[in-house]
């Protein structure tokens, strides 16, 4: 059984990409018009406002731009301390997500790092998260 985590907003731009990541696949929204990706999902495009779209493959790595350590616990699913980074991606969009593998003590600013996947489920069902972690070498 996968982790239990907080229920995650749905809709249907939502829950196309959460349909990619029971096959471990991390996709963007990419215009069609203007090539731009976007996060989060949506109707139209926020550079050009077309509403064509694909869901493409983006690489799954990241820089770190910042991150935050919670020592107040929000949510029963993720204790106290709880680490969360944003990372701008390759391809673009900034992306919240948390680290694994790695030590908060050891994270700066333009790291590199990788999407990882763990698993969760809620009442929509189960799905992979993407988190990130050391990039291979």
């Amino acid at each position: 059984m996968a982790t239990e985590r907080p229920i995650r907003a749905m809709d249907p731009y939502a829950e196309q990409f959460w349909a990619y990541t029971l096959n471990k696949e991390l996709r963007f929204q990419k215009c069609a018009d203007c090539g731009k990706f976007r996060w989060p999902p949506g109707p139209t495009c926020d550079q050009c406002l077309s509403d064509a779209f694909e869901w493409a493959t983006v690489t799954g790595r990241g820089k770190v731009l910042s991150w935050t350590t919670f020592r107040r616990s929000y949510f029963k699913e993720y204790p106290a301390p709880h680490t969360v980074i944003v990372l701008e991606l390759d391809e673009g969009p900034l992306f919240v997500s948390y680290p694994v593998d790695i030590d908060v003590a050891d994270l700066r600013e333009g790291m590199v790092l990788s999407v990882c996947w763990t698993g969760g489920e809620d009442q929509y069902g189960a799905y992979n998260l993407p988190v990130f972690g050391p990039s291979p070498a």
